[in-house]
Parts: C-alpha cells; structure tokens; sequence
C-alpha cells in the first residue's frame, strides 16, 4: 500500500487530524456529515487558501491548521464537531 493510501485509510478509520491537514493540503477534499447536515472541506475554488462549505454558506481561511482552529460546525467549533464526523467520500 503507498503513502498516499496509508493516510486515506487513516483519516477513514480515525479521523485523524494529521491525516486531514495532509491530504487537503495535496488537493484532497473530504465530504463529511455532523450533526445532520452535510459539509465540504476543499482548497479548490477556496476564497483563501481552504473552505468549510455547508448548504449555504462558505467560510475559508488561510491554513487548513486555521480551519480546524476557527470553522464552525453547526455552531460549534470545528474540533468539537469532527470528533462525530462521518466521512461520506475523499475526493
């Protein structure tokens, strides 16, 4: 199994925030669901360098690091909410 694979089977089985910030950061996008609502983690088309998109609204920042610091899931902080994140599909 290559690199790249190891880390897509460790953000599937774990959520595992490292993995995250790794993929996105080589184009990877990930479609998630929280709290019964459907979102979208992408650094294409991003306003700044990556974007949270729900049904309605987008927020972007500067780093994925700040994303997972300052995006809001369903009003709670993106931290909180991922730990019951469910991946739907890595693009």
């Amino acid at each position: 199994m290559e690199l790249h694979d190891r880390i897509v089977a460790e953000l599937e089985e774990t959520r595992s925030l490292a993995a995250l910030i790794w993929l996105v950061d080589r184009g990877r996008e990930v479609e998630f669901s929280a709290e019964g609502k459907g979102y979208f983690l992408s650094r294409s088309k991003a306003g700044k360098y990556v974007s949270l998109w729900d049904s309605k609204t987008e927020q972007s920042f500067g780093s994925v690091e700040e994303l997972l610091e300052r995006a809001k899931v369903s009003g709670r902080p993106f931290l909180a909410a991922w730990k019951d994140a469910r991946i739907e599909t890595i693009f």
